[in-house]
């Protein structure tokens, strides 16, 4: 009979070299795969450029990068304006050209000053709702997008007034020394009664009551636009104090 011990030289290795070859072999595998693991975080960029130079795109023009230039920035642009000509003012780059644009075409152009400051004179609207915008071409002529685009109205025309009540050259008899007037005006305004401000409803409608003496009453009614146009208004009634 052939013993173990025979058995295991026999075939060239005893049970503890063959552990020890195994264990050898498991940790070549490990050390394989943590190699390859980092080969693809810390060569891999190394090896890909060098594969690159013989790829056959390596003769391609990169892609240009387009760098647009800052839009000019439009400041204290009024919505509404009674004036047929106003002036504009606005900041950008330092030596930036600027273009304005009222209602599509190009009407003007100015430079920046040292401080980016731009300014545009006596520019010309038409009536009713206008359209204003600017761009800004830097010293390379490169141009930039339309900045915010602002709506400007031209109005003209001052607010109408319309009394309810009390009405012209009528007579207001009640016990307690007050008037009560009451009426519209067509648009948003600013609205004073003898001086007072009054409070001008959503609906445009205002009603105010108004402390006075027996006798004449002049009453002054004041509108003023957000155009900054201007209407008056005025109604003369007795006032008689009723026993």
């Amino acid at each position: 009979m052939v013993t173990r011990k025979y058995r295991s030289k026999q075939y060239g290795m005893g049970e503890e070299e063959l552990s020890k070859k195994l264990i050898k072999t498991m940790l070549g595998i490990i050390g394989l795969i943590v190699f390859v693991i980092l080969a693809l975080f810390v060569f891999a960029p190394t090896f890909g450029s060098a594969f690159g130079l013989l790829s056959k795109n390596r003769n391609a023009k990169e892609e240009a990068v387009t760098v647009r230039i800052r839009p000019p920035t439009l400041s204290n642009v009024p919505t509404s304006t009674k004036d047929t000509k106003i002036n504009l003012a606005g900041y950008a780059n330092e030596g930036d050209t600027i273009k304005l644009f009222v209602n599509g075409p190009e009407v003007a152009q100015t430079t920046t000053g040292a401080d980016g400051i731009f300014n545009f004179i006596s520019i010309e609207l038409i009536k009713g709702r206008n359209t204003v915008f600017a761009k800004a071409v830097n010293t390379k002529n490169e141009e930039s997008e339309a900045g915010e685009i602002f709506t400007i109205i031209l109005d003209t025309e001052g607010p109408k007034i319309e009394v309810d009540s009390p009405k012209d050259d009528s007579t207001v008899r009640n016990l307690d020394r007050r008037i009560t007037i009451t009426g519209k005006i067509n648009e948003k305004a600013t609205l004073k009664i003898n001086g007072r401000m009054v409070i001008q409803k959503p609906d445009f409608t205002f009603e105010y009551i108004l402390g006075v003496k027996s006798g004449d009453v002049e009453i002054k009614i004041e509108a003023v636009d957000e155009a900054g146009n201007k209407n008056e208004e005025t109604i003369n009634v007795k006032y008689q104090e009723t026993s």
